[in-house]
């Protein structure tokens, strides 16, 4: 990650340690595309658009557009491509804009238990770096691959039927950059880190199908208000100029047919996160489910 400001830092992580999204289901319980990091699960999908906003002393302000699309090789494999287009904005200076780094991600749902709501996938997330021209855009100058490990659990078995529809997902991943940091050079390389990320959930469709119909109204029956949590740290020193951020998301998904649509507060909960709250709106389709018979709807090998 290149020297930012807060504000274009945040933009910068939180596309770092979410490359690739993806809806899940294990039994009855459906886990939605969360928004600020990846979920356990593949699909045939795309990111049409996500957009994100962050302001900062300055006043300075970080808008991020990104997409993303999701093609499953096996029913349980896929190939995740990820980008964004950013634009910095700061009183008194010229603007800044430009695409960012691309991630590719491989991946693999590797386990499922329908019956008590558990998923567990494996990933491969390379970064290619954009080269100078994305220093101050939010793109690291030199690449990184990062292992990952991703896990959602319904709470789906639990005796009181009120609590069932929590669900919980988490990522964890570990970035090796192609050039550490090394501060007494300069040379404009980056430290290995741990980039973690929580989400809890409340879905009011599993309540109103599996727990007791309330006859809400559809758009408010298909409502799951979620808090997200997202952490970047440092693995290894040298790390100056990359603090350990924190970063609170609450928000709401409106779950449809074949998409869904979410959005979320960005609440920094550290001085490493930014100042001010930003706020991403995404929107988010599923090929499987709007063309199930076609090759964009279906694994590449069956």
């Amino acid at each position: 990650m290149s020297r930012l400001k807060p504000a274009a830092a945040l933009a910068a992580a939180l596309l770092a340690s979410h490359p690739a999204l993806a809806s899940v289901e294990a039994g009855v319980r459906v886990f939605p595309v969360t928004l600020t990091f990846d979920d356990p699960g593949v699909g045939d999908e795309a990111k049409t658009p996500q957009i994100t906003w962050q302001r900062d002393a300055g006043p300075q302000n970080a808008y991020e557009m990104s997409w993303e699309w999701d093609k499953r090789i096996t029913p349980m494999t896929s190939i995740i491509y990820d980008q964004g287009y950013n634009w910095l904005h700061q009183s008194g200076s010229k603007a800044h804009n430009g695409f960012g780094n691309v991630f590719i991600t491989g991946k693999w749902q590797a386990y499922t238990n329908a019956e008590h709501e558990f998923v567990a996938a494996f990933g491969a997330i390379r970064e290619f770096g954009g080269g100078n021209a994305t220093q101050n855009l939010g793109g690291d100058a030199y690449g990184s691959t990062a292992p990952a490990i991703y896990a959602g659990k319904g709470l789906g078995d639990l005796p009181i039927g009120m609590l069932r529809p929590l669900a919980v997902t988490g990522q964890l991943s570990y970035a090796i950059p192609d050039r550490p940091l090394n501060s007494a050079l300069n040379n404009n390389g980056t430290p290995r880190s741990w980039n973690g990320a929580l989400s809890v959930q409340y879905s009011i469709p599993y309540l109103q199908s599996q727990v007791r119909d309330f006859g809400l109204p559809d758009f408010f029956g298909s409502l799951i208000p979620l808090v997200e949590a997202n952490w970047y740290s440092p693995a290894a020193g040298p790390a100056g100029g990359f603090p350990a951020a924190l970063t609170i998301a609450p928000g709401v998904i409106y779950f449809g047919d074949g998409f869904q649509v979410g959005i979320e507060a960005l609440i920094p909960a550290n001085r490493g996160a930014g100042h001010n709250v930003g706020v991403t709106l995404q929107v988010f389709f599923f090929f499987d489910d709007l063309f199930p018979e076609s090759r964009l709807g279906k694994p590449l090998l069956e």
